[in-house]
């Protein structure tokens, strides 16, 4: 009895691509803590340096080092000269790895940028570590974050990967798992790649007047190259067509989409379970736990999902 739909925006391909690149400015943090000693920390500076030569004219930078304290490179944001780009280089090789793992400060460094709205603002946060106190630096996120987006990677076995998927979510960004210290540069040089190449933000759907909507995610991701954004709802009410709207190369763009188009099941289950780890998730807002797992029971009974408080036997 519930109607569902499932929203999809493509990047550009061919001759679209190389008008649709955004500039940027990217905040490179990177831990220097003493587990990261020997070749993780090796191929995390060669990532650095790669991310270093792809900046281009019009992009602004910055790097931090964070271990038992944290510094920055710059005290904020530069553009992306060859002066400046040179002296991050010899910053970048020569970096140790030394000391305990506090995130906090260089998260909060990291989450201050400029209020540029031409800028697609970046903040690729680079770790091995595990991380204990994950509601202080949700809470640090949620405080700070503002326009910028957040793109975590965890190196080797021991970072806290639920941490770390669940802090780019919220940071509208994505997480990179790299459980090979060999495999850094190849998987860093394919995140960058994407990175590079926003072409749509600002993203806004505006459902039907008149329809009681519930989509997820509710604020949408930017779009980036050969990276498809999907946005799954429910709907009840006349529903005859979605507004999409964003900026695209300094200009507003905006698309209307019927509804209503092909058939098909198993939406309603897409949508549950990101409403499930939306609910999840919002226990580190401060949501009541009992009043969660009541929710959360009560979709994966209605939807028949396999989730933290039910199982299929």
């Amino acid at each position: 009895g519930e109607r569902y739909a499932l929203l999809t925006l493509f990047p550009p391909t061919g001759t679209a691509v190389a008008a649709s690149r955004l500039p940027r400015e990217v905040v490179y943090v990177i831990d220097t803590s003493g587990s990261m000693e020997g070749l993780s920390i090796q191929q995390a500076r060669r990532a650095l340096r790669l991310a270093l030569d792809r900046l281009r004219p019009g992009d602004r930078f910055n790097v931090i080092q964070f271990n038992s304290t944290t510094e920055a490179l710059f005290p904020s944001s530069r553009p992306a000269g060859r002066a400046d780009l040179e002296l991050a280089r010899d910053w970048v090789s020569g970096l140790r790895a030394e000391g305990g793992t506090e995130m906090r400060g260089a998260l909060e460094a990291a989450l201050v940028g400029s209020d540029d709205e031409r800028l697609v603002r970046q903040v690729v946060f680079l770790t091995d570590g595990s991380v204990a106190n994950e509601e202080d630096l949700f809470g640090v996120i949620r405080q700070r974050l503002g326009d910028t987006r957040l793109f975590t990677v965890g190196i080797g076995s021991a970072p806290n990967g639920h941490f770390m998927a669940r802090a780019a979510e919220f940071g509208h960004g994505t997480f990179t798992f790299i459980g090979d210290v060999r495999e850094v540069e190849e998987k860093m040089g394919q995140l960058f790649a994407r990175l590079e190449s926003p072409v749509l933000t600002g993203i806004e759907v505006r459902w039907p007047e008149g329809a009681a909507v519930e989509a997820w995610p509710p604020r949408v991701p930017d779009l980036y190259l050969g990276e498809p954004v999907v946005v799954s709802a429910r709907l009840s009410g006349p529903a005859d067509a979605v507004v999409v709207s964003g900026r695209r190369g300094g200009e507003e763009w905006r698309a209307s989409l019927p509804l209503g188009g092909r058939r098909g099941d198993g939406l309603g289950v897409l949508w549950a379970r990101r409403k499930i780890e939306s609910l999840l998730d919002s226990v580190h807002g401060g949501a009541r736990p009992d009043e969660v797992k009541a929710a959360v029971v009560a979709l994966g009974l209605a939807h028949h999902l396999v989730t933290p408080h039910t199982s299929l036997v």
